[in-house]
């Protein structure tokens, strides 16, 4: 069993209500753009434990869409290849994960333990963390809800049940 959650961080302020999501310093484009959401805004700690595995991420915050691609992007070239190393864009946490035929393992640099899921449980893990970063995101700000960029890439539908 994989429990996994994003907990938003209170020192971010792109989680209130009163902020707006736009960038002033860009007033030609003021949209968030993909980098917005990939480096800057939404942070949150991570919990992940992988059958019982303590994998959780306590950080300065690391933002939800940035996590959720990076799980992502791991996953598809995890397919094609026996292992990688992933990297988060703000934090520089890397989650390495090597492939069986049945388990996927995974590591991080920043805690010692070793965990083992099953395909389906990252591919069900992945669709997780894209729905609830978009969900997250777009409760704080329904606005947010038609982001073209945000729709795109992380998605609007409810991950499938495990």
């Amino acid at each position: 069993m994989i429990d996994f959650s994003f907990e938003p961080r209170a020192d971010d302020v792109s989680w209130s209500s009163d902020w707006r999501p736009e960038n002033p310093d860009r007033p030609e484009h003021p949209e968030l753009t993909g980098a917005d959401f990939c480096l800057s805004c939404f942070r949150a700690d991570v919990q992940l434990v992988v059958h019982g595995v303590d994998l959780s991420l306590r950080t300065p915050g690391l933002p939800v869409v940035d996590f959720a691609l990076m799980l992502e992007y791991a996953r598809r070239e995890l397919e094609a290849r026996s292992g990688i190393a992933v990297e988060t864009s703000v934090t520089s946490h890397v989650f390495s994960l090597s492939r069986g035929p049945e388990v996927v393992t995974l590591t991080t640099n920043y805690a010692s333990a070793v965990a083992e899921s099953t395909w389906d449980e990252l591919r069900h893990l992945t669709d997780r963390a894209k729905s609830e970063a978009f969900r997250l995101i777009t409760t704080a700000h329904p606005e947010l809800r038609d982001h073209a960029w945000l729709r795109e890439t992380v998605g609007t539908e409810a991950p499938p049940t495990a």
